[in-house]
């Protein structure tokens, strides 16, 4: 334990050293914070000491803001251990009263701990005039006091980054009833609010029975709720006969060709029969049969054509259309 606490110093004096001879002199501070790491258990408060300095070095890298004093602040909270210590940083209320003395706006307040062997660490960025937290961050480290150290480091530079708020899209159509999609995921019928949702730009699909589905690509700006309403224009109605006059008269012109072929292999036959009047008997009917064949092979060529056009006139209605996005109404 000596020897973890030895190599914990050197390693904090490091990150002071590093902070002092790298952070810039602000001319004039815009911003003055303090800084207290407390630990669970009374056995980790050395710990927790040496953390806050790690907090403090990394913070002055960033050259712009003043911190009050580690000691100054633990005598402003006006507890004399660290349990106390603890529910004076989990309160709000507490925390602003020592704000008032020290003259400081924001406060990092945060905890270590251990669990077996790994670190347990939280941190709140405390914005005392409002009195909300700004943001947090908490970490699972494994590995020993270096990898804590540089978890610490990466959790305050990711707890002064600005916090981007969520966005929400509210959808309504008509018809109501729509099947809305928000980047591949399904989440219900219109009328719909969706969950939170990154700012940026997300695909929307909207679908609904024998209509034409509507996409778009929409941007959600931080903490917006956009609203987007679709009307009838916005889903078309899908014609449904277009489908069975086009997949029917293909169906009608096949059963004419292969009518009219087997009608024209039975004309081709040889007349046969046992007297003349026979034989000619049986060439007429073959002739009728090719009549027929004729007739077979012209009737399906015209349902050919008229189902051709079927499929290329309402091919959007047969088939669907080409995915594209629209601009939100």
């Amino acid at each position: 334990m000596k020897r973890q606490r030895k190599r914990m110093g050197k390693a904090v004096l490091g990150c002071v050293a590093a902070a002092v001879l790298l952070s810039p002199r602000p001319a004039a501070a815009a911003d003055k914070l303090a800084v207290m790491v407390l630990a669970t258990v009374e056995k980790d408060a050395e710990l927790a000491d040496n953390l806050t300095e790690v907090i403090i070095a990394r913070v002055a890298q960033r050259g712009s803001t003043e911190i009050a004093g580690k000691e100054e602040f633990r005598a402003r909270l006006g507890v004399e251990n660290e349990r106390k210590a603890q529910a004076c940083l989990d309160d709000i209320a507490c925390l602003g009263r020592s704000a008032v003395s020290l003259g400081v706006r924001r406060i990092v307040a945060g905890s270590i701990g251990r669990r077996g062997k790994q670190f347990l660490f939280n941190l709140n960025l405390d914005n005392v005039e409002s009195g909300r937290v700004e943001n947090r961050v908490f970490r699972l480290v494994e590995g020993g006091i270096e990898d804590l150290i540089r978890a610490v480091q990466e959790g305050t530079d990711e707890l002064f980054r600005p916090r981007v708020e969520p966005g929400h899209i509210q959808l309504s159509s008509a018809p109501v009833g729509a099947r809305v999609s928000i980047d591949n995921a399904y989440l219900g019928v219109t009328p719909l609010i969706s969950g939170t949702l990154l700012a940026g730009k997300h695909n929307v699909r909207v679908e609904a029975d024998n209509r034409f589905p509507w996409t778009s690509k929409v941007e959600v700006l931080p903490g917006q709720e956009l609203q987007i309403k679709l009307t009838p224009d916005n889903l078309p109605q899908r014609k449904l006969w277009p489908a069975y006059g086009a997949y029917g008269g293909l169906a009608a012109a096949a059963v004419s060709f292969a009518a009219g072929g087997f009608l024209g292999v039975l004309s081709q036959l040889q007349p046969n029969g046992s007297t003349r009047f026979d034989a000619q008997q049986d060439y007429d009917q073959k002739r009728r049969f090719a009549l027929a064949a004729n007739i077979s092979f012209g009737a399906g060529a015209v349902l050919t054509i008229v189902s051709s056009y079927f499929f290329i006139r309402y091919q959007d209605d047969i088939f669907g259309k080409a995915e594209r996005f629209d601009e939100s109404p």
